[in-house]
């Protein structure tokens, strides 16, 4: 595989062996997909349902300018909305319909595209490191092979799995495709530029690379919020790599110092975000949709990085999961003691990398890459502790050492041996991927295995619940229903702040033509009331009064109402689930008891709370019901005044004619 091509070859061989070089990418790329192609006719995951096919402004009519920038701006995933994403979700709606096939198979061709671009971007930074450390050595056939194994390894890992079967974690892999393209150019550009002498470049090259970098950038967190450590990821680059020379001399703005100047701006920054930003995204309400408090989840994450790189180098199939709600918290330094352990493991790491950092530039700088691409979602802010899916460009820098380390190796025999090995381990990731991808082909087995492999995940035994239920509604099976209501126990007795499980218990017991035990209404009350209020508990509460008003659950009024205020007493409530369940309330009477005053009444509180375009809307709809057009033409105005993103534009604009059209016939 890595024998050496003869110095002096004759014209055709030369240009046959040139055409033969893609052979090992069209491979690689073949081989991938093959991996993943079971797991193309799985079905949808978690919360693929709420964030794509609940998503009615994703369900564009047309290609105009207009609906696509709605669903573009649907989302509120993140700070940022992620309207690139979002919008990808659309066309593929559009275009494949709402089956997950179709939105699977552009993850895997998103995933493949990554595959070059770590590939490209692997070799241009090894070539890189080799200059610096053997620059006037003779070559060594692992140069020509460093990119394809980094992007080997990478491209068949089971832990980038999630990233392209989970369907809306495309949110992640189109994020990095973007971020990988800006790198690249910044990679490929400074590769020419740092050394050598007779290389010249126009201003206008490196103004033209400036700015799509930056453009790439922007699309990157546009796409998701992580997308922006892209930024830091290509400065830690230039500082360890590069060195901010150019043509073999240091780089100067003007008098000044480039790097001084630019680690000046970095401090400056840090200590900017420190003192005015970050107090106000970790005040005391961040963690109040969260189990954990700060302390907490940064202790944790010190063991989480761990349990990551224990996962990269030895991934197990049970081991790997779409859940990992059951990972333990780090109630201090010493609860568990593991927390004590990875905190000075860390610490001892980063400090030897440091110290050595001049005789192993490699490892500090795959030290430093993998810990900047965990800084937004493995450190203090108020996340979910565990995902895989926040490895996909972090192992980067780990992969990049296998070919350095495989140069330093002189004895052929040894190096033979390595190689070996080194195949061996392809083939274990390619068959633990190619396994948990046809896993994932199944929905049920998948939530069998899921759940068998994590019993003390709520999600993964809610998830199984989920599936009996889909079993026992398409086959009418009593033991489906009774194997739904063991796993929802499970999934309430696993995480008692949970109330998805007591919600779903009693959506099954009306289903089972039962009536749900008294219990489990209390306990749903309670947790509504009194544990971390999490934006999923709206969405619950939303799918509850659909089934009560459709009939289909028959809970008492009055208890139904007393849920819904349940919430509303929650002290960890936002503004904004506060405004979505006054609207929820607003439905019920209206619907329910017919009470347009009482549900007006609930809005207005909806928009005290939360004033939205959406709810102004709505407020809008239930004047006009009770014959104030005027003033319903007027909650319209103000709709479209909050409508800054102009994701309702459309609704408006229908709900205003249809108002003018009835107070005209009146």
């Amino acid at each position: 595989m890595f024998s050496s091509p003869p110095s002096v070859l004759p014209k055709e061989a030369a240009g046959s062996k040139a055409g033969l070089a893609w052979l090992p990418w069209v491979v690689l790329l073949a081989v991938t997909f093959a991996c993943y192609a079971p797991g193309l006719h799985g079905g949808f995951v978690f919360d693929d349902d709420v964030n794509i096919l609940g998503n009615d402004r994703l369900r564009i009519s047309s290609l105009n300018w207009r609906e696509l920038w709605a669903a573009a701006w649907s989302g509120d995933a993140g700070p940022l909305g992620r309207p690139v994403a979002l919008l990808t979700f659309a066309l593929n709606l559009y275009f494949g319909g709402g089956g997950p096939y179709a939105f699977k198979l552009v993850n895997v061709l998103i995933h493949l595209a990554n595959v070059l671009l770590i590939g490209a971007t692997a070799q241009a930074l090894y070539d890189a490191f080799v200059q610096r450390r053997w620059p006037k050595t003779t070559t060594s056939t692992i140069d020509k092979w460093a990119g394809w194994m980094v992007a080997a390894l990478w491209a068949l890992h089971p832990i980038n799995l999630t990233s392209v079967l989970y369907v809306v974690q495309r949110m992640t892999s189109l994020s990095a495709l973007f971020g990988l393209v800006g790198l690249l150019i910044f990679v490929r550009f400074r590769a020419m530029t740092w050394q050598r002498q007779d290389v010249s470049h126009p201003v206008w090259k490196a103004v033209l690379a400036g700015f799509s970098i930056a453009v790439l950038v922007l699309l990157s967190a546009l796409t998701k919020e992580s997308g922006l450590l892209f930024a830091p990821l290509l400065l830690w680059i230039e500082y360890s790599i590069f060195g901010f020379m150019y043509r073999g001399r240091p780089l100067h703005l003007l008098s000044f110092d480039l790097q001084r100047f630019t680690t000046m701006l970095v401090c400056v920054g840090a200590i900017y975000i420190a003192v005015f930003k970050l107090p106000a995204m970790l005040g005391p309400g961040a963690f109040n949709n969260r189990d954990f408090t700060l302390t907490e989840r940064a202790l944790t994450e010190s063991r989480v990085l761990f349990y990551y790189l224990r996962m990269v180098v030895l991934p197990r199939n049970a081991e790997l999961s779409l859940y990992h709600d059951d990972f333990e918290v780090s109630s201090s330094l010493w609860s568990p003691v593991s927390t004590a352990l990875s905190v000075a493991g860390l610490a001892v790491i980063c400090i030897s990398a440091w110290l050595f950092r001049r005789k192993a530039p490699e490892l500090w700088f795959a030290l430093g890459w993998f810990l900047i691409a965990h800084a937004m979602e493995s450190t203090i802010f108020p996340l979910e502790l565990v995902h895989e899916h926040r490895n996909y460009f972090a192992t980067f820098g780990l992969f990049l050492l296998v070919p350095l380390y495989l140069r330093r190796i002189t004895k052929p025999e040894v190096r033979r041996l390595c190689v070996a090995l080194f195949c061996a381990y392809l083939a274990l990731l390619c068959f633990v991927t190619g396994v948990r991808a046809l896993q994932w082909s199944n929905h049920v087995d998948w939530a069998a295995l899921e759940a068998a492999n994590h019993p003390a995940s709520p999600r993964a035994t809610y998830e199984l619940a989920r599936v009996y239920m889909a079993l026992l509604d398409s086959t009418g099976e009593a033991r489906f229903g009774e194997l739904a209501d063991e796993a929802l126990l499970q999934a309430a007795n696993g995480y008692l702040p949970g109330v998805l499980p007591y919600l779903a218990r009693i959506h099954l017991a009306y289903f089972r033509n039962l009536d749900p035990a008294p219990s489990v209404f209390e306990k749903a009350k309670y947790a509504f009331e009194h544990w971390p209020y999490r934006n999923i508990n709206t969405a619950a509460l939303r799918s509850f009064v659909t089934c009560q008003i459709d009939g289909k659950c028959r809970l008492p009024d009055a208890q139904a109402l007393e849920l819904l205020e349940a919430a509303l007493r929650n002290p960890r409530i936002s503004n904004r689930d506060r405004g979505e369940v006054n609207k929820l309330l607003a439905q019920y009477y209206i619907n329910k008891y017919n009470d347009l005053p009482k549900g007006t009444l609930l809005i207005h509180k909806a928009i005290d709370a939360d004033d939205s375009a959406a709810s102004r809307l709505m407020y809008a709809q239930a004047l006009a019901m009770q014959g104030q057009f005027g003033d319903a033409l007027g909650q319209l105005d103000e709709a479209e005044k909050l409508d800054r993103k102009h994701v309702h534009g459309r609704q408006i604009d229908e709900e205003r004619k249809s108002i003018r059209q009835v107070a005209a016939n009146q």
